[in-house]
């Protein structure tokens, strides 16, 4: 109400009402996007995963890996660690994609073959499981290979029984 009790015109009411209003709205921050560089290599974001991983914080070190892989994509080390990751937490086939992926860039590598024979030897691949197994046996005998070519072997002869 205006003075003396009379009632102020709506499109006056409206106008305090905006003029009241803009300021405020002005006087928010209007979001704005950055965008930062990764100034970490590949080799530190391994490190970090390996890290994380190491803590237990799995998903963060997938994630380190993982832009490792983005910045070296012809690099065996993070398809290694992924591997090795997803073994840890059970997800056989997806270690065996990633020692395989390791093992295309490092053909070389025994201990990617010993770990691929036992992602395969955790789903009941054994004859493919056997083959990488001796693979990595003629490159270096290793105590790790022999013993995950004694639970191929253990399972070659008790069907049905767990690594």
């Amino acid at each position: 109400m205006g003075k003396g009790g009379q009632q102020l015109s709506p499109g006056l009411s409206i106008g305090i009402l905006i003029l009241l209003i803009v300021p405020l709205l002005s006087s928010c921050a209007v979001p704005k996007i950055i965008v930062l560089e990764d100034k970490l290599t590949a080799e530190q974001h391994n490190d970090l995963g390996y890290v994380y991983e190491q803590k237990g914080l799995f998903d963060l070190a997938e994630k380190e890996y993982l832009l490792a892989l983005k910045k070296r994509k012809d690099w065996h080390v993070p398809y290694f660690n992924l591997g090795n990751l997803a073994f840890r937490t059970g997800r056989y086939a997806k270690s065996e994609d990633f020692f395989r992926s390791a093992l295309e860039h490092d053909p070389g590598n025994a201990d990617a073959m010993n770990n691929l024979a036992n992602a395969l030897l955790r789903q009941d691949k054994l004859p493919e499981a056997r083959s990488w197994i001796e693979k990595a046996l003629q490159i270096r005998r290793a105590d790790a290979y022999l013993d995950t070519l004694k639970k191929i072997r253990e399972k070659e002869t008790v069907p049905g029984a767990t690594p």
